[in-house]
């Protein structure tokens, strides 16, 4: 076994771990934090005076770790990195890099039972009215905000939706989740009405020939511009700080209390176990 220290042989080993998460089809934001959990791990060993030889790192100092992050962020957040550790570690053996995890009979810190938030009918509400208007603007965030409340889309699956995955007469969208899944997902009357409202206006935009569904200023939308446009509507609605999951978690609270089936909240909204 090599004597580089975690820090430069994680580094040495980084491409190599890295191309092995997306052979398995995992999202580029899962990719990012299971490659940050090597970091923070290694400055950790750094800042301890721990062994930073992979040989020589135990089960002490990863639950060392493992508690030091639990006394920062929330047990959530700490499950992710543990889980990117264990990863880690785990193709390390694979590979034949180490024989033994020092995770082998490690268990995950637990995640308290907590409800989600939820957007409350009011601000709702509001939310919906600061949309108003036949503007461009006004009519693609309407849209866009009926959309997320009636499918419970990740931000990143509503800025790949392109014109040919949408069917106004069956009110359903084609969506490509995390995985490359695909899946169709259905929309309501208002928001059909809205959508179509969006796409009247969006063919007189300078670019209004893209193949992408939402569109701006400058071009098609991108997941952050999703995330803006509803940050903003809220801002001027008075309501507070929302983004897209607040509105993925009202989509599953509406569905449950509709008394519609958890298997099929489950499809429609592109969850796995152990996803947000």
């Amino acid at each position: 076994m090599s004597t580089y220290t975690i820090a430069v042989h994680a580094e040495f080993l980084l491409s190599s771990f890295t191309r092995s998460l997306r052979a398995r089809n995992l999202s580029e934001r899962t990719v990012d934090t299971y490659t940050e959990s090597l970091r923070q791990f290694a400055d950790f060993l750094v800042r301890q005076g721990m062994p930073t030889q992979l040989e020589n790192v135990s089960r002490e100092h990863v639950e060392s770790f493992i508690e030091d992050l639990l006394g920062k962020w929330k047990p959530a957040t700490t499950n992710n990195r543990y889980r990117g550790l264990q990863t880690y570690f785990g193709w390390l053996v694979e590979e034949g890099e180490i024989k033994v995890s020092p995770m082998a009979r490690m268990k995950p810190p637990r995640i308290p039972e907590s409800p989600p938030d939820i957007l409350d009918p009011d601000d709702l509400r509001k939310l919906l009215k600061a949309c108003e208007g036949q503007g461009f603007d006004e009519r693609r965030d309407m849209a866009i905000i009926r959309i997320l409340l009636d499918t419970g889309l990740r931000r990143s699956e509503m800025a790949a939706i392109t014109m040919s995955d949408v069917d106004l007469d069956q009110q359903t969208l084609r969506v490509i989740g995390k995985g490359g899944r695909v899946r169709g997902v259905p929309y309501g009357r208002k928001a059909a009405r809205d959508l179509d409202r969006y796409l009247r206006v969006r063919q007189q935009k300078p670019h209004g020939a893209s193949p992408k569904l939402w569109i701006g200023k400058s071009g098609p939308t991108t997941p952050s511009g999703i995330y803006q446009v509803v940050r903003d509507r809220a801002i001027q609605a008075g309501v507070g700080h929302v983004y897209p999951p607040l509105l993925r978690h009202t989509f599953a609270h509406m569905w449950l209390s509709s008394e519609g089936a958890e298997g099929d909240l489950m499809r429609l909204a592109g969850w796995h176990l152990g996803e947000d």
